[in-house]
């Protein structure tokens, strides 16, 4: 079964490491790829196993939860 994915957004997390959010389709479901990839000595970027990939019905739970941590982070409320 063939995986069809599309890059919706990347950006950097630090000089060796970039984040990238892909869609994609596999066995006929949708799914959110978030996944952190690392420049190799080549100058190619891989992917890590370090990520998440969740059934695109999750991504306003996942929403919720990232707006809510955004608010508390905001507030000065983070590791409290």
């Amino acid at each position: 079964m063939e995986t069809k994915q599309r890059l919706i957004v990347e950006f950097d997390k630090n000089v060796l490491e970039k984040i990238e959010i892909h869609l994609q389709r596999w066995k006929g479901q949708m799914y959110i790829d978030v996944r952190i990839f690392y420049l190799d000595e080549h100058g190619a970027w891989l992917p890590t196993k370090k990520g998440i990939t969740l059934n695109v019905e999750l991504l306003h739970d996942l929403k919720k939860a990232i707006d809510k941590a955004l608010a508390e982070v905001e507030m000065g409320k983070a590791g409290t």
